[in-house]
């Protein structure tokens, strides 16, 4: 039985979707800039939802929009495609073909997966190890990989279609494994493959944080130290903002992230801290304006097809595990 469309993910449709089926970023400015970070993200919650018409739909979408010499551009702007991809990206996507296409029985997916898959490794990798970005047409190289991205569910589909050795598998995740957390608890930005040094941010951006944090975590990582940290915030200021500066631990904005609160709820649901994962997610949960309505800023009506598109899959995972404990 199909579960019933959740306000959230009804918002993406009425206001965030275009004729094209295209993602908006925004309702302002970013009205006509669309985002691979998008396609991934939907993609991902669409194959949990087992709405494969609407996966079916994004797919095409992919096809005739993002995709450029068999690499998923990051960015369009209005109809101008960005010149590189994004790492992030393509992993979550490439799984979500992956697993769509098992889930499905649909190989155009699998293809699609292996191409972009194969097209990665031939270009995007430095000293065997991705790297953030390349240049779809030159194949000029970032010399950089941001921990946030190491993405070891994909990593390992990749593995398992033959896409990566089990070297190359074992190393990505080691890099990951190394990173030294800073004396309060956070993870570093990125890994500098040429110099092989870990760098760390100023200002601490929460996403990154909680994505590399969670990362870690399902393959068994120790991220007790980075829970505390996360936590010792919370406790102080009864809320997460969406940035802090390094030093000093203060927020570096004013603002909250419903984004945020849907990793923190997540991770913590990884973590099996039931109890802060509730908290997290009813803090989440706040900042819609109306039951009915997406996650929209009450003052400034701004929106981000982001701060839609994390709390969706955070709905996902609470169902999910509700359901679980249940059985």
């Amino acid at each position: 039985m199909k579960k019933p469309i959740s306000s959230t993910e009804q918002f993406v449709i009425d206001k965030l979707m275009t004729k094209d089926k295209l993602l908006r970023t925004d309702l302002t400015q970013q009205k006509n800039v669309y985002l691979s970070e998008s396609v991934g993200l939907w993609l991902t919650y669409l194959l949990e939802k087992d709405d494969q018409v609407r996966f079916n739909e994004q797919f095409e979408v992919m096809n005739d929009y993002f995709l450029e010499k068999k690499f998923i551009v990051w960015r369009i702007d209005g109809k101008k495609q960005a010149p590189v991809n994004a790492l992030i990206d393509d992993f979550r996507i490439i799984q979500a073909l992956m697993e769509a296409g098992e889930k499905w029985n649909d190989k155009r997916y699998i293809a699609l997966g292996k191409t972009l898959g194969k097209n990665l490794v031939k270009y995007g990798m430095l000293e065997n190890t991705f790297v953030d970005y390349v240049d779809v047409h030159t194949h000029q190289q970032a010399n950089t990989i941001t921990l946030s991205y190491i993405m070891p569910s994909a990593l390992s589909q990749m593995r398992q279609y033959k896409l990566i050795s089990k070297t190359q598998l074992k190393h990505q995740l080691a890099i990951l494994a190394n990173a030294p957390k800073a004396k309060a608890g956070y993870f570093p930005k990125y890994y500098d493959v040429v110099t092989k040094s870990y760098e760390y941010d100023t200002e601490l951006h929460m996403i990154d944080q909680l994505y590399t944090a969670y990362h870690s975590a399902t393959v068994g990582l120790e991220t007790k130290v980075f829970s505390n940290w996360l936590l010792s915030l919370y406790s102080r200021d009864e809320k997460l903002y969406g940035r802090y500066d390094a030093k000093t631990g203060e927020p570096a904005v004013p603002f909250e992230s419903p984004a945020v609160y849907a990793l923190a709820t997540c991770y913590m649901l990884e973590i099996h801290n039931d109890e802060m994962a509730e908290q997290f997610y009813q803090k989440m949960e706040s900042l819609k304006v109306k039951a009915n309505t997406g996650y929209v800023d009450p003052q400034t009506k701004a929106t981000h097809i982001f701060d839609n598109l994390l709390p969706l899959l955070a709905e996902r995972e609470v169902d999910d595990a509700n359901s679980n404990k249940m059985e």
